[in-house]
Formats: C-alpha cells, structure tokens, sequence
C-alpha cells in the first residue's frame, strides 16, 4: 500500500460519518469506512447491536478491502474504531496489528460529551445506552488511540465535536496546512 491514510477515529455516535463526509467533500479526499468495507466483505451487517463475531478476521477483511480499493489513490480518509462493545455491550480492544499494517500519517480522535452520544445513538439506530458503558468505551478508545499513535510514531489530533461547523474548519484548516 503506497498511499496515506488518515485514520479518523472515535466511538458509536460521536459524528465521524459526518465529519468525515464533509472533509472528503470538501477536500476532495476519499473516504472509506472501515465497518463498511469489512461489511462488503464478510456479509455481516452491522447495525445497531455492534456486536461482532471475529475482531482478529474482520481486522484482515480490512487490510484485504484497503489494499484492493486503494491502489491508484495518493491519500484517502479511513473512519474507524480502536475499540468496540462485543454482544454484552463489554468494550474489546480491535487488534492493533491492523494500524501496523495500514500507512497511517495521522490520526484524529473525536470525542464528545456523553450525552450527545448517547442521543446521537438513540435517534440514529433506535436503541438507549448506558452512560457507564458509553464512558468506559470513550476512555479505551482514547487510551488506544494514545498507544497506536505512540507505536507508530504518527501525531494524534483530538478533537471535541460539540460543534461540527467549528471542528470542520478546524480539521480543514490542519489538512489544508500540508500535515497530512
């Protein structure tokens, strides 16, 4: 894989379909989702229960999608997760030898107030979480995101999205600046 991956992560909720939509529209970069393309890949549709059945074989589908959707492109946006809930709504840690095996250049972590994604979670799949596990799962998501970053030597940009336009401008203004 020659190109260069910006790895836009965060929990279920927090606004990484929408923020990552608005910057590959606006910057002209394409955008992949890591749940979709595992998806496309394996059958499993993953909806509001978010469980999955093999974390360690889904990580593989990707590294497989990426390599054969990616080949011509120079720089693409990839959503995704460090972590996730298995079917007990437990958060589990994705496997980090996928980021090893991905060129990321940067990473950026959206984060957001438990609340908003809460709601976020209730309007979009219909189905109410609890704070405690949303919490446990944004703390593990940022440690992850802390390690990877460190393991890979690659800066890790957090943002707070309370207010999309702002963030917009924001994660804009740092592509634009030729950190990617």
């Amino acid at each position: 894989m020659a190109i260069k991956i910006l790895f836009i992560a965060g929990v279920y909720g927090v606004g990484k379909s929408t923020l990552c939509n608005k910057l590959s529209n606006e910057l002209k970069i394409p955008l992949f989702s890591a749940s979709k393309l595992i998806s496309e890949k394996n059958g499993e549709t993953y909806g509001s229960h978010k469980a999955v059945r093999n974390k360690e074989y889904n990580q593989q589908l990707l590294i497989d999608a990426l390599n054969e959707k990616t080949n011509n492109l120079e720089t693409i946006i990839l959503d995704g997760h460090f972590c996730i809930f298995n079917k007990n709504n437990q958060v589990e840690y994705l496997p980090t030898f996928v980021y090893h095996k991905l060129p990321i250049t940067k990473i950026i972590l959206l984060e957001a107030n438990v609340n908003f994604i809460i709601e976020n979670l209730q309007r979009r799949d219909n189905k109410k979480y609890a704070i405690n596990n949303i919490c446990e799962l944004i703390q593990a998501e940022k440690q992850q995101a802390e390690k990877v970053a460190m393991e890979l030597n690659v800066p890790l940009y957090v943002y707070q999205v309370d207010c999309i336009e702002s963030n917009f401008k924001q994660l804009k203004s740092v592509l634009e600046g030729g950190y990617l």
